[in-house]
């Protein structure tokens, strides 16, 4: 009877592995620039030709201190705060008297988002093709 060889198992060590990876994770932390980004510069708007605002329905934004308020008015705290649902019902009885652009005028602190907002909720007054423009009030 012939004698069965005795067959080691081996094992492969892995900790150079471990190591290399640990100095690859170090090197990516260390030279990651991520937290040294720098506040970006947009240019000012330049005019192009207006908008008349009698031809418009005219929605002004004001930053408040919880959410922005909006107002059924040309640049004033007039007629207002309204809900989107009154902005809705403005915006139809704009498009009833013919005017087909609306203006949305904002406070620079307001979120883009809730300025989003507002046009969509002025965009359900019609189902006809409306022409938007957005604002920044100026504060003198």
């Amino acid at each position: 009877m012939k004698r069965r060889k005795i067959v080691e198992e081996t094992e492969m060590d892995i900790t150079p592995m471990i190591d290399v990876t640990f100095l690859l994770l170090i090197f990516f932390i260390l030279t990651n620039n991520a937290s040294k980004t720098t506040a970006v510069e947009l240019p000012k708007a330049r005019h192009d030709i207006p908008v008349n605002s009698k031809e418009s329905v005219v929605l002004t934004i004001f930053k408040s201190e919880g959410d922005p308020q909006v107002y059924l008015s040309n640049g004033k705290k007039e007629n207002g705060p309204a809900s989107l649902t009154d902005v809705t019902n403005y915006v139809r009885e704009g498009v009833m008297r013919e005017k087909r652009n609306v203006i949305i005028l904002s406070d620079t602190e307001v979120p883009s988002g809730f300025v989003e907002e507002v046009a969509l909720a002025a965009s359900e007054a019609s189902e006809e093709e409306l022409r938007y423009f957005t604002g920044v009030l100026v504060k003198k």
